[in-house]
């Protein structure tokens, strides 16, 4: 590729740098960025530093769109990395349950061979694949899975520590959280409350496990997050062990007692564009942002969510969209430890051309590490003027 231009774009340089309006950005053969310019006309479209989602978790629903039908795991995650391109995401942490309730169709062989797929066709993907391994520390057998998984595995970034037991529910109420489930997995409540049971009988291994698991993510350097706390004893156990992420905090109390450990705090952009949790009375992400409680934002069940979340939490005024473009992007990096994706003169290009159709929010194109990876139709970057 000669030297281009992306031509007549608002752009969002991220760190820290302030919004160019109406510009042309130029690229060298390598896809660094040669220079950001004043342009002569705008075409309507924003370039932005590129999403990093620390938490996706759709990949079972994926994979299982029937009851009776179950999808190839590599065929699924293909098709699913056009979909996270298109969102505008170039770091991905996809959620791994290392998780064993076959009573909700969750077992810890997916978790394993989730984990083995990444590792070997990551090279092969349009968006940098990691794994979020999500551990439900109420499950015997699940640290021994983490520790086989970790031996032999470059790509998980991020452990979280769960306890989805119905005496740590992030519903208002136990009724609530059986409800919830049956919907959710499609099953009646007495199969749910069967599954609570088998959770009620390995609760009294939690503690030990959960101690086991932060030590693998010290041993590993990996960042280690907790789960749903909902008040500061739980921030504080987890920080304790030494979690340096509160992921979905069910409270401000609870968000606001994190930072003020240091921890940076990660509420779902689903929750920023819908308004409202899938849990009622939980803690709401755009309430969160506007407190200066949220830290990063990430896709949870929804990818397109993440790349809509800036423009709707700017448009309602709860934050300016360079602010809410860094809680997708350079805020999510920087808890993981992951390069973080800017707009900057010498650096290639990792960045979303985006397009607002109606309230829709697309990727037209998407660039990571100066690549071209993804795009809409004729390619976005045509010869300088």
């Amino acid at each position: 590729m000669t030297e281009c231009a992306i031509r007549g774009v608002a752009v969002l340089p991220g760190g820290g740098q302030a919004p160019v309006p109406e510009a042309d950005v130029t690229l060298d053969a390598a896809g660094v960025v040669t220079g950001i310019h004043p342009a002569r006309s705008s075409n309507g479209l924003v370039l932005m530093p590129a999403a990093v989602d620390l938490h996706l978790d759709n990949l079972p629903a994926r994979r299982r769109p029937r009851a009776t039908v179950e999808l190839d795991l590599e065929r699924t995650l293909v098709t699913l990395d056009a979909e996270v391109a298109a969102a505008g995401i170039a770091t991905v942490c996809v959620a791994a349950r290392f998780e064993d309730s076959p009573g909700k169709g969750v077992v810890l062989a997916d978790a394993v061979a989730l984990c083995e797929t990444v590792e070997r066709l990551a090279d092969r993907l349009a968006v940098d694949w990691r794994v979020h391994a999500r551990v439900e520390l109420t499950d015997p057998g699940v640290d021994g899975a983490l520790a086989g998984v970790l031996a032999g595995n470059s790509r998980i970034a991020l452990i979280s520590m769960m306890d989805h037991s119905v005496e740590h529910t992030r519903f208002t109420s136990a009724e609530a959280h059986r409800r919830f489930y049956a919907k959710d997995w499609g099953v009646s409540l007495d199969q749910v409350e069967a599954v609570l049971a088998r959770k009620r009988e390995g609760a009294g291994g939690v503690d030990e496990r959960r101690t086991a698991v932060a030590a693998l993510a010290r041993q590993h350097g990996i960042a280690l997050g907790s789960h749903d706390d909902r008040d500061p004893d739980d921030v504080d156990r987890a920080h304790a062990l030494g979690a340096r992420i509160a992921e979905f905090p069910l409270t401000a109390a609870a968000a606001r007692h994190a930072r003020s450990l240091g921890m940076g705090t990660v509420l779902g952009a689903p929750n920023a564009v819908r308004g409202r949790s899938t849990s009622p009375g939980n803690l709401l992400a755009a309430e969160a942002v506007a407190a200066g409680l949220c830290d990063a934002l990430c896709s949870d069940y929804l990818p397109s969510a993440l790349l809509q979340a800036p423009f709707s939490l700017a448009t309602q005024g709860h934050a300016n969209l360079q602010t809410a473009a860094h809680l997708a992007s350079g805020g999510p990096a920087t808890l993981a430890g992951l390069p973080r994706p800017a707009i900057e003169v010498g650096r290639p290009l990792t960045a979303a051309l985006v397009n607002r159709i109606g309230n829709a929010t697309i990727a037209t194109a998407l660039w990571r590490n100066g690549h071209l990876v993804h795009t809409l139709g004729p390619s976005p970057c045509g010869v300088p003027a």
